[in-house]
C-alpha cells in the first residue's frame, strides 16, 4: 500500500534548459518547424534526467531501455531563428512502469515568460533483453527521492 501511495505523490520538480534556435530548425519562413518541438522535448528530458544524476547511458548499461509510447504537443505561437528559448521539463509523479514528462517551451518577452508550445510524453521502462515492461529501477527512484526532501 505504501508503494502505491508513493507512486501517486504529486511532485513539483521542473528543470529549465536554455538554447538558441538553429537555422536548420526553421522552414523557408524562418519559423521553427513543428517537428522540432519533439526534439526540444527530448533535449529537456535528457537534461532533467542528467540534473537528477540519471543518464540514459547508465540506464542502458544496466539493461534498461525507455521507448516512447505516447506524445502530444500543442503549438500556441511561432518561434524564430536565433531566438533564445527555454524548455521547462516537469515530473509530476514518481514513475512505476511508465514515466510522464510535461513540457513548456517558453521565450522571454518583456521580462515575462511566453508559452509557445506545451505538451507531454510518456516513456515505458523495459528490459533490454526481454523487451518486456519493467518497474522503474529502485536506483532511479532513489535519485528522485534525493531531489525531493519532502518525500
Amino acid at each position: 500500500m505504501l508503494s502505491f501511495l508513493l507512486n501517486k505523490i504529486i511532485m513539483a520538480l521542473s528543470f529549465d534548459y536554455k538554447f538558441r534556435v538553429r537555422y536548420v530548425d526553421t522552414d523557408k519562413m524562418g519559423i521553427v518547424h513543428n517537428s522540432n518541438y519533439f526534439r526540444y522535448f527530448e533535449m529537456g528530458r535528457i537534461e532533467l534526467m542528467r540534473h537528477l544524476g540519471v543518464s540514459y547511458k547508465t540506464m542502458e548499461d544496466k539493461g534498461i531501455m525507455m521507448p516512447l509510447i505516447e506524445q502530444y504537443a500543442k503549438y500556441l505561437r511561432p518561434a524564430y531563428f536565433d531566438e533564445e528559448l527555454i524548455v521547462r521539463t516537469s515530473l509530476e509523479e514518481i514513475p512505476s512502469v511508465k514515466i510522464k514528462f510535461d513540457y513548456k517551451v517558453l521565450r522571454k518577452k518583456d521580462n515575462e515568460e511566453e508559452v509557445i508550445c506545451q505538451g507531454y510524453n510518456i516513456l515505458a521502462f523495459i528490459n533490454e533483453n526481454t523487451r518486456r515492461p519493467h518497474q522503474c529501477p529502485e536506483w532511479i527512484k532513489e535519485k528522485l527521492k534525493e531531489n525531493f526532501a519532502d518525500l
